[in-house]
């Protein structure tokens, strides 16, 4: 499977919209890989999507135990 597609995917989808009522905040760059706060760096995605981009940022950097830990937490 191509997460990376995946991501991507799911990434411009929410570039492109407005999301009405509840809505989460994502790093497109993690905070523990460099990423910082800046507009730029943040788009909104529903609850299942932001959990969906955790899930697939694992498994683009299986290494990274941030990831996994930030990905368990929302669990």
């Amino acid at each position: 499977m191509n997460y990376a597609a995946h991501y991507e995917r799911l990434i411009e989808r929410a570039r492109h919209r407005v999301l009405v009522g509840y809505k989460e905040r994502h790093h497109l760059r993690p905070r523990c890989m460099g990423g910082g706060d800046e507009s730029e760096n943040i788009v909104e995605l529903t609850p299942e999507e932001h959990h969906l981009a955790h899930q697939l940022l694992v498994k683009l950097h299986p290494r990274n135990a941030k990831l996994a830990q930030a990905a368990v937490l929302m669990s």
